[in-house]
């Protein structure tokens, strides 16, 4: 059956979106960087109106801000934002853990320690998008051994604000060799099926975040504020 032309223009527009939102929170599009509606048309070879229903998601979802009178720009990473997605993961996460260290498999301990041993070829090798890709996959992990895999979609839902942080993180210092270490406590403590060694282990794992965000010197902007070095930018006609 051919697709109805609104359910086509949905479609350019979530594949708009998903590709935006995905560029924002890995950094690949850095905060304060203005959107072109002309640019991103021509490069994902999509009409301004399912771009501009993907620019109203991203400026619900806090990862856009418009200006008036100067365009759509990536909005800057807020600590209240990011505090608020370390929030819900902490409290969804910490139960996951809890219930994996109880109902753990012997299955999923090789795969949980498969990945955290493919997570240090990744360190050697300096491959941080690998790295992060280990990371979603080791927590996944934990709410598969739980056997609540759908809570773990919904706090990947929530953390997009928490996730930009991440992404600047990994080529800090020793940052990959700690969060590791941290895996491994965490695997351990799961492994010898205790649940509040697990959760305590995880809590500072998932904390981390704040001390990160320090380190990063992010702070929270007003947000009226424009972008400092793009005052003078008009939006495309």
């Amino acid at each position: 059956m051919p697709i109805a032309p609104l359910d086509r223009r949905e479609r350019l527009a979530e594949r708009v979106y998903a590709t935006l939102r995905d560029e924002i929170v890995s950094g690949a599009l850095p905060p304060d960087t203005q959107i072109s509606e002309m640019e991103i048309s021509e490069r994902l070879q999509v009409s301004r109106t399912p771009l501009r229903e993907a620019l109203v998601r991203l400026v619900e979802d806090g990862l856009a801000v418009v200006y008036p009178q100067f365009g759509t720009f990536v909005a800057p990473i807020r600590l209240e934002a990011v505090a608020e997605a370390q929030f819900i993961r902490e409290h969804l996460e910490c139960a996951l853990i809890r219930d994996a260290a109880l109902r753990i498999l012997p299955r999923d301990l090789r795969l949980l320690r498969d990945n955290l041993d493919q997570q240090e070829r990744a360190a050697r090798d300096e491959d941080h998008q690998r790295f992060y890709a280990l990371d979603e996959e080791l927590h996944a992990g934990f709410a598969e051994a739980a056997g609540r895999p759908g809570v773990w979609r919904l706090i990947q839902h929530s953390k997009m604000h928490l996730d930009r942080v991440r992404h600047l993180s990994l080529p800090i210092g020793d940052q990959l060799p700690r969060l590791i270490e941290q895996h491994r406590t965490i695997v351990g403590a799961l492994a010898e099926g205790a649940p509040d060694r697990a959760e305590n282990a995880l809590r500072l794992h998932l904390r981390e975040v704040f001390a990160t965000a320090r380190e990063l010197g992010i702070e929270d902007a007003p947000a009226e504020r424009l972008p400092k070095r793009r005052r003078r930018v008009r939006q495309d006609p």
